[in-house]
């Protein structure tokens, strides 16, 4: 039997946005992960509200105390449910270990299962009576309603702990969210400490948790359809130290490392282990010397590169201060990025731009860039020096009358056979179409000549492989050895071993000239 009382009013609307919430938070558990523990929270919650409402409005003390029993379905899983979101909400999952998991789910079943058998034991109530005037039942607790409440007091006040934390790591606008979504999970509480504690019913008549319960529901609802708090959330500052693909050392005022994430200690190694608390110095002694100080005041890159057994590695360091609200340094961040992907495209890069792309060697640009170098040294401290080139002979015959590819055949052994006896101070590179030319720093004219003389027999004893053709190659060459005279040139001698390779190919090619005064005069 059921009578109407003006108290019910209050509970339905409150039930009615609990509902709303409990629909809108389920479509989205698939999208959101706090969704779903949200949609939970809001179900039991509507439980409790509707039982409580249906004791309201209940006419004898058997169906009161039936829906009074029947309320802790939900009332028993809100404080667990609510520590629970609280923890995923702000990213702190790590918290919601195996062991924690069967403790709250044990208390839950616990207290359902001490209520609903209380006839048996009364360990929750020893006395329920009805009073004139009084729409809920009044009670006398056994001992395990003050477990029940200090369980749910440390829950719900752990919660607030968490949200206090997350509100202070978080920007302004997840700060309204988190002050929006604590006061819905304490305010229910905190209004029945004064009763439980004081003995002082704020509001005599009806279950303060439950009234507020209609005060949470109206700062949820402002929470997620305002704020987006089930949608827009913060990552954590742990989630992303921890996930970050580069590492992270912080370091207190004085350079002790006070803070290191998972990517920094792969890469420090076994010596991680003992970090915290050691000087920069100490942490990374295996590591090139950073440009570190504690009275560091501005952000400093640079550039390191660590050998490890499978390659070398390359890292940007970037070191900043860490300032707090009044601008004082309280430390520094250190972050490792790995670029040695980067390096090496780069190095790649810098490679094709100096090799000729068919030869594989150094190109026309890049020779210069060396030579210039090698000639000011030779000129400055009188050392020998030798330019030498070499033409293939008939290069155009052997194009025409087998293709280009049986040319660039030719090119690519040309140059691999030249290069096999050069020294590692040589430079040789391809000069430009069947050309090529080698600057011989510090090599005598004996040794020059003798060089090339070795290079000319072998191509001439050679044969190209071509679709079972046997090309045979030979060349021509130049040599130019540097002169203590003024005005000369890098570019004028390379002329000169020029004017010696076109003697040799007038005197009828696979031969060696040596540039003489006398060819610049016929020439």
């Amino acid at each position: 039997m059921f009578a109407y009382t003006p108290y019910v009013l209050p509970f339905i609307f409150s039930a009615g946005i609990l509902i709303y919430l409990c629909i809108y938070s389920f479509h989205l558990r698939k999208q959101i992960e706090v969704a779903r523990e949200f949609s939970l929270l809001t179900f039991t919650m509507t439980i409790w509200t509707i039982c409580y409402a249906l004791e309201l409005v209940s006419v004898s003390l058997d169906d009161k105390v039936f829906w009074d029993t029947l309320k802790y379905l939900g009332s028993a899983s809100v404080p667990v449910i609510w520590f629970v979101f609280s923890l995923h909400y702000t990213n702190n999952q790590k918290w919601f270990t195996s062991p924690v998991r069967w403790f709250l789910t044990a208390y839950v079943f616990m207290t359902i299962a001490v209520v609903f058998t209380n006839p048996l034991h009364h360990w929750y109530w020893t006395e329920i009576t009805l009073l004139d005037g009084f729409p809920e039942t009044q009670a006398k607790h056994g001992f395990y309603f003050w477990v029940y409440a200090v369980g749910t007091y440390i829950l719900i006040f752990g919660s607030v702990i968490i949200y206090v934390v997350h509100y202070i790591r978080t920007p302004a606008f997840f700060r309204r969210q988190a002050v929006l979504m604590v006061l819905g999970g304490f305010l229910p509480v905190a209004v029945r400490i004064p009763e439980d504690f004081l003995g002082l019913d704020l509001i005599p008549k009806l279950d303060n948790i439950v009234v507020f319960l209609l005060v949470s529901a109206i700062l949820f609802f402002i929470a997620i359809f305002r704020f987006n708090a089930l949608e827009i959330l913060p990552i954590a500052h742990d989630l992303i130290v921890r996930n970050i693909n580069s590492g992270i050392l912080v370091l207190n005022p004085t350079g002790h490392v006070v803070e290191i994430n998972p990517y920094a200690r792969s890469l420090i190694g076994s010596e991680s282990d003992a970090a915290i608390g050691k000087p920069l110095d100490v942490v990374l002694k295996d590591w090139p010397k950073l440009d570190y100080f504690p009275q560091l005041t501005q952000q400093l890159e640079q550039e390191v590169s660590l050998t490890r057994n499978l390659g070398t590695l390359h890292f940007l360091i970037q070191i900043s201060p860490i300032r707090d609200k009044r601008d004082v340094s309280i430390g520094h961040v250190i972050m490792f990025v790995d670029i040695t992907e980067r390096k090496y495209a780069e190095m790649e890069l810098e490679r094709l731009a100096r090799t000729d792309m068919l030869t594989g060697v150094t190109n026309r640009r890049h020779f210069f860039e060396l030579a210039e170098s090698q000639f000011g040294v030779a000129q400055r401290y009188d050392r020998e020096l030798t330019i030498m080139m070499l033409d293939v002979d008939h290069f155009k015959s052997t194009n025409d009358h087998y293709g280009h590819l049986a040319g660039d055949l030719v090119l690519q052994f040309v140059a691999q056979e030249c290069q096999s006896h050069m020294r590692t101070t040589d430079i040789f590179a391809r000069y430009g179409g069947e050309e090529f030319i080698c600057l011989l720093p510090e090599q005598t004219e004996k040794g020059a000549v003798e060089l090339a003389e070795r290079i000319r027999q072998m191509l001439e004893l050679a044969e190209v492989n071509y679709e079972a053709q046997r090309l045979k190659v030979t060349a021509s060459f130049g040599l130019a050895f540097i002169q203590k005279e003024s005005g000369l040139t890098l570019e004028r001698l390379i002329d000169r071993a020029d004017q010696a390779l076109y003697q040799s190919k007038r005197e009828g090619r696979n031969r060696i000239t040596v540039w003489q005064p006398a060819l610049s005069e016929n020439s």
